[in-house]
């Protein structure tokens, strides 16, 4: 029978450095971003460029973010979730939940 992604994953995570784990993590957190960034994009029916355009954020990074190629700078993720009219949301999670479960945007509460 034939290893599932997820069966040879386990064992390539189960020989690298801690190092590679460190740089395999990153990527992970990067890669979740720009699943939550997608998303709320989608939600709203925007193209990048309209999102470029709203947030001053060039379409070039926001696509290498919505890829998980970059993690968005702090300034840049002020800059998107604004023009998308949401707010960061972290969930302090227990190792090994998936990075996507920890990160969510939501709007904001009016006070």
């Amino acid at each position: 029978m034939a290893k599932t992604f997820a069966e040879y994953a386990l064992e390539r995570e189960a020989t690298m450095t801690a190092a590679e784990l460190d740089v395999l993590h990153a990527f992970d957190q990067a890669a979740a971003f720009g699943q939550v960034i997608y998303g709320a994009r989608k939600a709203r029916n925007l193209r990048q460029s309209d999102l470029a355009e709203l947030s001053g954020v060039t379409q070039a990074d926001i696509s290498r973010i919505e890829r998980g190629q970059v993690a968005p700078t702090t300034q840049t993720l002020l800059k998107l979730t604004a023009a998308l009219g949401v707010e960061i949301q972290f969930v302090l999670a227990e190792s090994g939940t998936a990075p996507a479960e920890s990160i969510s945007l939501r709007a904001p509460v009016a006070g």
